[in-house]
C-alpha cells in the first residue's frame, strides 16, 4: 500500500499559487519496493574530516570515498517519485488530499506496470497533467499564499493518504 506524504522542503509559493509536493513512498510488498528501499551512510555531524577544496569538494577523492565506505549505515526508504501540484490559498484539507490520492494512484499504476514514470507522464493523457495556470498576484493573495504554505508545512504528517485507503 504505498503512501503520499508532502514534503516541506517542496512547498511554497509560485506566481500567485500554493505550490506543493508531494512524495510517494512504497511499502515492504509493494511491486519493485527493493529499489528504493536502500542503505545510506549516516554522516557524522561536522561530515568529512578530510581536506576540501574552495567549493567544499574533497581534495583527495579515494580518501573521500573510503571515508565514506566506512562510516556505519542505515535503511532509508526513498520516494518512488515526486509529483508538484498548485492550488488557491483556500484550498482545502479533503481537496488536497483528493490531489494526492488521484496523483498516487496514477503514478503507483505506472510504476507498477514496471513503465519509466517520466516517459510515462509525457506520453499518457493522465488526470495529474495539469496546465499551470498563475494565479491572482495581488498583495493580498500572496500573503494568503503564505500563510497556506506555512500552514500546510506545519501539518505534512496529518494529510498523508495511503493507496487504497478512503
Amino acid at each position: 500500500m504505498a503512501i503520499g506524504k508532502i514534503e516541506p522542503t517542496g512547498c511554497t509559493v509560485r506566481k500567485g499559487k500554493v505550490q506543493l509536493r508531494f512524495s510517494f513512498y512504497l511499502e515492504p510488498g509493494d511491486a519493485r519496493y527493493e529499489e528504493h528501499h536502500v542503505q545510506v551512510p549516516i554522516i557524522p555531524e561536522g561530515g568529512y574530516p578530510g581536506e576540501v577544496n574552495a567549493e567544499g569538494a574533497p581534495v583527495d577523492q579515494d580518501h573521500y570515498n573510503s571515508w565514506l565506505e566506512s562510516l556505519p549505515k542505515k535503511w532509508q526508504d526513498n520516494p518512488f517519485h515526486n509529483h508538484f501540484v498548485y492550488v488557491d490559498a483556500d484550498a482545502t484539507d479533503a481537496e488536497i488530499r483528493q490531489l494526492m490520492t488521484e496523483s498516487l494512484e496514477e503514478f503507483w499504476g505506472i510504476w507498477a506496470n514496471g513503465e519509466d514514470i517520466l516517459k510515462a507522464w509525457k506520453a499518457k493523457p493522465l488526470k495529474s497533467k495539469r496546465r499551470f495556470v498563475a494565479g491572482d498576484m495581488s498583495t493580498t493573495n500572496m500573503k494568503r499564499c503564505r500563510q497556506k504554505v506555512e500552514d500546510i508545512v506545519e501539518r505534512a504528517s496529518e494529510l498523508q493518504v495511503v493507496r487504497g485507503v478512503k
